[in-house]
């Protein structure tokens, strides 16, 4: 039994690190290849797994160009998997090319993981989004297996890209909450500066995220514009393009003693570990790691409802918003909303038992959901 397994590349994002933690443990019972379309490798690779870099790839190269290019991708990744047993790939356009080149490499098994909710992430007029919606609807269908990390990207495949039922398997997320309690203890600069505003009597508001439209930082800010609580800080941690336009939002707002970018970070998790509350404002997601991640460090969740309902499970409906026993969701892109949840989120500050918060995210730590994905992957 051989598998491959193609990824765009091992940088710091969620199926990246999905994809380490499924190397560490299945590398020590199976022969892997990991192949990737960029050079990148946030997480270590076991010395038992073989790396191939596919072509020179750009991850900044235009949509339309990455598109073009997926044949010669295809052609030259079947060359890898022509004598696998398994091939499985993880996220859109890996799993076109891994489809593309099961029609020259027959023998493989392929098993693709869509990560995203595609009639939203493609869901423009444009020629790029029109191409991915085709591709979707036309090669999916050809796959072995398919794999959702979530009921609606699941759903959503069947709806609006008529994949067969039968093909399609829920497989959420995984995670190694061990490792992520084991960086949470370290002494990093971003944790002291947290902790400096703890000290101060602050309550600790934390959001993890890239800087773009998508995860939505916009929001937040606009929501504690709303907020008379003088006793309140929020740190947003990330990097991306609407840095400078979020720290002008900031400072016209008179928020800059409020709210504080605190830039990318390798560790997210020892920052984290502060927060009395994690706030999230995406408009849409696949399976956000983060809230997991927050809810293994015990931490109480303000989100948008963007996430699947596995999550959070916030079923009793409060006002303007829903509620659970890990935390609250809101309206998308409603900032007046946001803010009540918030502030009803202060005024009841011991309504999320630890305890409740850490048993969620237990459901998805790597113990619990390794055998499924074993299961699925039919690896013996």
């Amino acid at each position: 039994m051989s598998l491959v397994i193609l990824i765009y590349s091992l940088g710091p994002g969620g199926a990246e690190r999905i994809t380490s933690l499924l190397l560490e443990s299945l590398s020590k019972k199976y022969k892997i290849t990991l192949v990737l379309l960029e050079d990148i490798c946030h997480y270590e690779i076991p010395n038992n797994v073989q790396k191939i870099v596919l072509g020179k790839n750009n991850l900044k190269e235009s949509g339309l160009k990455k598109l073009l290019k997926l044949p010669i991708l295809a052609y030259q990744y079947s060359k890898i998997i022509h004598n696998a047993t398994h091939s499985f790939s993880l996220m859109t356009r890996p799993n076109y090319i891994n489809i593309l080149a099961s029609f020259l490499a027959k023998k493989p098994k392929i098993f693709i993981s869509e990560r995203s909710y595609p009639s939203k992430q493609y869901g423009y007029e444009n020629l790029q989004s029109k191409i991915n919606r085709f591709l979707i609807q036309t090669l999916y269908k050809k796959a072995y297996k398919i794999s959702a990390n979530s009921p609606q990207n699941l759903q959503d495949l069947i709806d609006n890209f008529k994949i067969p039922p039968q093909k399609l398997t829920l497989l959420p997320n995984l995670f190694c909450l061990t490792k992520i309690h084991t960086l949470s203890q370290e002494n990093t600069p971003l944790k002291q500066k947290i902790l400096e505003k703890k000290r101060e009597g602050k309550i600790i508001f934390i959001s993890i995220g890239r800087l773009d439209k998508g995860k939505n930082h916009h929001l937040l800010i606009e929501s504690f514009k709303k907020l008379n609580t003088p006793n309140i800080h929020l740190f947003i941690i990330g990097q991306g393009e609407l840095e400078n336009t979020l720290n002008t939002q900031i400072k016209d707002a008179n928020l800059e003693d409020t709210i504080t970018l605190l830039g990318a970070t390798t560790n997210p998790y020892a920052p984290l570990s502060c927060a009395n509350f994690f706030l999230f404002a995406s408009n849409h997601e696949g399976f956000p790691n983060v809230l997991v991640e927050s809810l293994s460090l015990r931490i109480p969740i303000i989100t948008t409802d963007c996430a699947p309902d596995m999550i959070l499970e916030c079923h009793q409906s409060l006002e303007n918003f829903k509620i659970g026993k890990c935390g609250i969701t809101t309206p998308l892109n409603n900032a007046q909303i946001m803010a009540e949840a918030i502030e009803w989120a202060l005024a009841n500050p011991n309504y999320f038992s630890k305890e409740n918060l850490l048993h969620q995210a237990q459901k998805f730590d790597i113990s619990h959901q390794l055998p499924l994905y074993q299961k699925w992957l039919e690896l013996p």
